[in-house]
């Protein structure tokens, strides 16, 4: 019999997609809409299915939704929907959304194709605590996503730009300063609320007993990307470094990022080893 869990789990992607063709529509269309752009309506509505999903998982199975790596995709999925329904709704300008759009549906197709529903669960999936570290930390990646879509899009237009094809995403991109300034200050905020995650991930790993020293994939990866995050910050600041350089140190810091994670979960099926 299918749950309502599996209901919203084939469900979810094809809103997202749906709500993709929408912007693709706008992006693309002669005519942009105005302010009642229909896209902004369904990629809130199903963001609140989304995030009544969430609950209702949790709910359910007794844990925070985080416990696997496909429940991470579905969490990163929705905090990058809700980073960015706020950053349109305070520019009231619908068309960035599909890059970002485009992204979350990947996500969450990965998510709903590779998750189960299994019995038991650590307790640390009902600590309030690792619940915080959760939330900071998928804030964080979201942030850091966030300022990834904003480099490529950085990318392109400079190389449209370059090469004096004023096509369709000259129309419809904000400035290269704007865009380039976006990806600064979502890179800045990913840094902070990582970092943030990361310590308060620490802490209740030694509060549970568990050594700093031990060999967990996803710790040792999460921390030296943070690292490299925090380096490559302090090396542009100090060598004023803007532009495609900047656009492309965010665009390499993601996809080594991601590229990470997916590895660690296609060897060991979970987040944690412990």
């Amino acid at each position: 019999m299918t749950s309502p869990l599996n209901i919203l789990e084939l469900a979810l992607p094809a809103l997202y997609a749906l709500t993709f063709g929408v912007y693709y529509r706008q992006f693309f269309g002669e005519d942009a809409q105005g302010d009642r752009f229909f896209g902004s309506f369904m990629l809130k509505g199903t963001l609140a299915i989304h995030v009544g999903y969430l609950i209702y998982r949790g709910i359910t199975l007794a844990h925070f939704p985080i416990a696997t790596g496909a429940e991470f995709m579905s969490m990163l999925a929705a905090s990058i929907a809700a980073i960015y329904v706020l950053v349109e709704t305070r520019h009231n300008n619908p068309n960035t959304g599909i890059f970002f759009i485009g992204l979350i549906t990947l996500f969450q197709l990965f998510s709903s194709i590779l998750i189960t529903d299994i019995s038991t669960y650590p307790d640390r999936m009902t600590h309030s605590v690792f619940g915080v570290h959760i939330i900071v930390t998928g804030l964080g990646f979201a942030a850091l996503s966030l300022s990834a879509i904003y480099a490529l899009m950085y990318v392109m237009l400079s190389r449209q730009l370059k090469a004096r094809n004023l096509g369709v995403i000259f129309r419809r991109l904000p400035p290269l300063a704007t865009l380039e300034n976006m990806s600064k200050l979502a890179t800045i905020a990913g840094v902070i609320l990582l970092g943030i995650g990361l310590a308060l991930g620490h802490w209740f790993a030694l509060e549970q007993g568990v050594s700093l020293t031990t060999l967990d994939p996803t710790i040792i990866a999460a921390d030296l990307i943070w690292l490299a995050y925090f380096l490559g910050l302090i090396v542009v600041s100090v060598r004023g470094l803007s532009g495609l350089r900047m656009g492309y140190f965010s665009l390499f810091g993601y996809v080594a990022l991601v590229g990470t994670i997916v590895v660690i979960l296609s060897v060991s099926g979970a987040l944690h080893s412990f």
